[in-house]
């Protein structure tokens, strides 16, 4: 669970860009697509029964698969969140089902921010990768993100609060 400081308050939290889950969603859906037209196609098919039986347990097996590699994409796209408070950064990384990795810094140390748009697609949709680097050579990397340069604009607002530095 996530703890803010005291008068500490979120500014914004953001998930990756819906593209890059929907392209993932994408190779789940190929997966279920021959199971279906195999549970559609079957009656046709004059076969023993016992062995009908048995294709049906393996056709259902298979979408149970599937359907759990969807859920574990969708997991992974929904808990994985960035949040900016008005004091830190904070990255929550959803690693597989059972394993998460939360780091922050402070928007104090921050010394340089960099947005990069990958691809032609990545223009059109207007999403991109944000690299914060701070005063202690850490790097913090959040990609595919949506809107990257309004994301760096309000992270540059927050630190230049954070440091007390006047903007003309």
């Amino acid at each position: 669970m996530l703890r803010l400081h005291e008068n500490e308050k979120i500014i914004i939290a953001f998930h990756r860009h819906w593209i890059v889950v929907a392209n993932k969603m994408t190779f789940a859906a190929a997966l279920f697509l021959p199971a279906l037209v195999a549970l559609v196609a079957l009656p046709a098919i004059e076969i023993n029964a016992g062995l009908m039986v048995l294709v049906y347990y393996f056709i259902i097996a298979y979408m149970m698969v599937a359907l759990m590699i969807a859920f574990v994409i969708w997991f992974d796209y929904y808990l994985d969140i960035w949040i900016v408070t008005n004091e830190r950064i904070i990255d929550v990384e959803q690693i597989g089902m059972f394993k998460r990795e939360v780091s922050e810094f402070l928007l104090s140390r921050v010394q340089d921010i960099t947005i990069e748009i990958p691809s032609f697609v990545a223009t059109l949709l207007r999403y991109g990768n944000i690299r914060v680097q701070t005063a202690g050579q850490q790097s913090f990397t959040a990609k595919d993100v949506p809107k990257p340069d309004k994301i760096k604009d309000i992270i540059l607002a927050e630190a230049r609060k954070a440091n007390h530095v006047r903007t003309f």
